[in-house]
C-alpha cells in the first residue's frame, strides 16, 4: 500500500512505488515507432518542502477514455497522484528510466541508461 502525506492535498506515492506505477497503466498503452509500446515514460525534478530538497518522478504521458495518447504536466500527475518521491536525486533518476519496470523491459531499459550516462 502506497503511504500518503496527511497535510498534503495531494496524493503523494513514498513506498510501494513500483507497485504503484505498474497497476496506473494496465491494459493501455501506445505503440511507438520502434514496435514498443509505451505507457508511462516517466520523467523526475526536484524541489523544497520543509527546507529539504526531495526529489519526484512522474509520468509524462496518459491516455484519455478513447486510449488515446496524450501528454501529462507535472501538475496532471500530481492531481492523478502520480507523484513518485525519493530522498536522493539518482534514486529518481533511476526510477524514471528503469526502476518501475519489469523482465525484458527493465534489462533494456537499464542498459539505455547506462550507455546513455557513459555517452555524457
Amino acid at each position: 500500500m502506497a503511504y500518503i502525506q496527511k497535510n498534503n492535498p495531494f496524493k503523494l506515492v513514498k513506498r510501494g512505488r513500483k507497485k504503484h506505477a505498474r497497476s496506473i497503466r494496465k491494459g493501455v498503452g501506445h505503440v511507438n515507432k520502434e514496435g514498443k509500446t509505451e505507457t508511462h515514460k516517466m520523467a523526475y525534478g526536484s524541489g523544497e518542502v520543509d527546507g529539504k530538497t526531495v526529489y519526484r518522478a512522474y509520468p509524462t504521458i496518459t491516455f484519455d477514455d478513447k486510449g488515446k495518447k496524450k501528454d501529462q504536466s507535472y501538475n496532471e500527475a500530481k492531481k492523478a497522484g502520480e507523484l513518485y518521491e525519493f530522498k536522493r536525486e539518482k534514486r529518481a533518476e533511476k526510477f524514471a528510466a528503469y526502476g518501475y519496470k519489469k523482465g525484458k523491459a527493465r534489462r533494456e531499459a537499464k542498459r539505455e541508461y547506462r550507455k546513455n550516462k557513459k555517452n555524457k
